[in-house]
């Protein structure tokens, strides 16, 4: 831009509050098009000066717009921040007017979201970003970013945005707990339970204190006291609390959590209570474990009649020799071609007739 249109260009600002309206779109465009020569805090200066902070906030929507904004504005972390900030402060005049709250948050929403193509253009500070999400109840959003900053390799070194990370967990987590009108928000505190998991190996491998154990009982002793001290608490919140850590955290932890938690209720009622809520957890647990071990055991026996039911065919016994059996592979539905006196009986004797059942998972063991 010339030397003299930008000087033009700052005789007109602290004119700024006596501009119309329906004049304004075409001055911003000209400010947008002087920068970077005319810098963003000048417009700032003259819109405080003539007492016109949304002056201010029109320009820098103008400048940072995810389509139409100036990309090296774009990557200006201290300019994004600045934009971001106002876009979800109380003070912004949003919250007046829900069409312009709405519009506000979608431009948040550009920058914050991973998902969106248009956060690829922006310098996105995460920590920054996160804070920002859990200020306006955006934890989904919160969650995301969060996950993130454990993928990052530059934020997962740092211990203190770990520690600011783990601090907003556990402001979900109470809000979760809280929930809605007296009912749990079970499916947040699953994400956050999800996540534990997740930012547990991270905080292990840099030295920051933190025991998954304790946070997940943390988060059934805040729910016992919820539910103790608000009387429009659900009784039932305490059993999803229960249920939903014994369905998402590891089933070793889960066990841990269940024994070791405590409680003062000492009447025969509540004990009776607190174990119908506890033993279809460690049930949920045990099952879990269970079928973990089995898909981790390397096991001759359940690769061949895994293969097999792939196949459609199933393992015989072919000979025994010196103790060991060999085995090869037939029709799994050969045993219907048997005619009687074809050997059945003796081929049945065997217990060859077990596999068609174990292949299809319908073998019924008598104990």
């Amino acid at each position: 831009m010339s030397k003299n249109m930008l000087s033009a260009l700052l005789e007109l600002l602290p004119s700024i509050s006596e501009k119309q309206s329906s004049s304004n779109v075409d001055f911003i465009a000209l400010l947008v098009n002087a920068y970077p020569d005319l810098q963003p805090w000048c417009v700032q200066e003259a819109a405080a000066s003539g007492g016109d902070s949304g002056f201010y906030m029109e320009y820098l929507s103008s400048l940072l717009h995810h389509e139409d904004g100036n990309d090296a504005a774009k990557r200006d972390g201290a300019l994004v921040k600045e934009w971001c900030s106002m876009l979800c402060s109380p003070e912004s005049g949003a919250a007046a007017d829900r069409t312009i709250a709405q519009t506000y948050r979608q431009s948040f929403f550009r920058i914050a979201s991973r998902e969106n193509a248009s956060s690829l253009f922006y310098h996105r500070n995460l920590p920054f970003l996160m804070d920002i999400s859990v200020q306006i109840s955006e934890f989904g959003l919160a969650l995301s970013l969060a996950n993130e900053i454990i993928s990052n390799p530059r934020c997962c070194r740092d211990k203190q945005v770990l520690q600011y990370v783990l601090k907003h967990l556990c402001t979900i987590s109470d809000k979760a707990i809280e929930g809605n009108e007296g009912e749990i928000n079970a499916v947040l505190l699953a994400q956050v339970i999800s996540f534990f998991i997740v930012i547990s190996p991270c905080m292990q491998k840099h030295n920051c204190e933190f025991n998954d154990v304790a946070e997940l009982s943390k988060l059934l002793e805040k729910c016992h006291i919820e539910m103790k001290n608000n009387p429009q608490y659900s009784p039932g919140n305490l059993d999803a609390c229960i249920t939903t850590i014994s369905e998402n955290a590891s089933p070793a932890q889960s066990l841990q959590v269940l024994s070791q938690w405590e409680h003062d209720d000492t009447s025969a009622t509540s004990r009776s209570s607190s174990s119908c809520l506890i033993f279809p957890a460690l049930h949920t647990s045990l099952i879990r474990g269970a079928r973990e071990g089995a898909r981790n055991e390397l096991s001759g026996s359940l690769l061949r009649i895994q293969r097999a039911r792939e196949e459609g065919r199933r393992p015989i016994v072919a000979e025994n020799v010196g103790g060991m059996i060999s085995s090869s592979y037939w029709n799994a539905h050969a045993e219907e071609e048997l005619q009687p006196g074809d050997d059945g009986g003796e081929e049945e004797s065997s217990g060859v007739f077990l596999w068609p059942s174990v292949i299809e998972g319908t073998l019924v063991i008598a104990k």
